[in-house]
């Protein structure tokens, strides 16, 4: 394995989890050839925090959201590969090596992930194992949902992902499944079972707010189209993918609000789930048209669920 690696992590108002995300870094099995910190626009010092290792280099930008920031790291890095970790998560010491192993052993694919779990403020598990095989077709696969789930258990063909147009930097939210469909339009993407990343969830993650995630892959599932509504069957299971994915945050903003309920930001989800529930309603509406259409087109082949 010769192939140079690097990993970009970025930060903004994280500083106090800025030094354990380097450390996982550091401590890999097999060295990073750079670490590259990019702060967007961070008021916490992150600097300081920087300053504790030497050889991680530290960009600074204004803030102009996640997705810039990976930008930024991606066109500071040189290297074959490279792999993006947010400031408040954790990479496993093997997670360099299983992602050498794997573009080793898929040398045209465009990207390879592994597993994740989650755990809590302090590093304590609160989960076992997530992980989902991607499959032979990973855009159809991705159609149904996103298969990777946790952007850090990523390693990236760097060329690769710079042909594609690195992330959208229009895109506040869910800009890596984005990059996974362009990705996976593109190149191949493959996996492996092996735990790779540590997903801290501490309460106040991005994609804590529910119906806002939910607004945003349904964007995403929308750019879609461009690919699929010349096949029945990728169309078909486009949309069944919004009702995927409705289902999932439904749980989600359930879960939002009976931990609403028992603090000060019961208004907060409260008005979360008005947001979701209207997004939910215009999407059932919109399953069930198609679903008219393609009985309308193919009688008796196509059952109604």
């Amino acid at each position: 394995m010769t192939s140079s690696v690097a990993l970009v992590i970025n930060t903004y108002q994280q500083a106090h989890f800025l030094a354990a995300s380097i450390e996982s870094g550091l401590t890999q099995t097999v060295s990073f050839d750079d670490i590259i910190v990019v702060d967007d626009g961070s008021t916490d010092d992150p600097a300081s925090v920087v300053a504790r290792y030497p050889g991680v280099r530290l960009i600074t930008q204004p803030n102009a959201g996640l997705a810039a920031a990976r930008n930024t790291g991606l066109k500071a890095s040189t290297s074959t590969y490279i792999v993006f970790l947010d400031a408040d998560d954790l990479l496993m010491p093997n997670a360099v090596f299983l992602g050498l192993a794997s573009h080793a052993l898929n040398p045209l694919a465009g990207l390879v992930y592994g597993a994740h779990r989650r755990v809590g403020r302090r590093g304590e598990p609160l989960g076992g194992k997530v992980y989902s095989e991607i499959g032979v077709d990973a855009f159809r696969t991705l159609l149904t949902g996103n298969a990777i789930g946790m952007h850090a258990t990523v390693m990236y063909d760097r060329q690769k992902l710079r042909d594609i147009g690195g992330f959208d930097a229009s895109l506040p939210r869910c800009e890596d499944y984005d990059v996974y469909f362009r990705m996976a339009a593109k190149y191949p993407i493959h996996s492996h079972p092996e735990i790779v990343a540590l997903y801290r969830w501490h309460g106040q993650n991005m994609s804590g707010d529910p119906s806002a995630m939910l607004k945003w892959v349904l964007l995403i599932n929308d750019r879609q189209r461009a690919h699929t509504a010349n096949t029945l069957l990728l169309e078909d299971e486009r949309l069944l993918g919004r009702r995927v994915w409705v289902r999932y945050y439904k749980d989600e903003i359930v879960s939002d609000l009976k931990s609403g309920y028992r603090s000060r930001i019961a208004l907060l989800s409260f008005a979360r789930s008005l947001r979701f529930g209207k997004i939910a309603a215009l999407e059932m509406g919109r399953w069930f048209i198609h679903r008219v259409r393609t009985h309308i087109r193919t009688p008796g082949k196509i059952a109604f669920p």
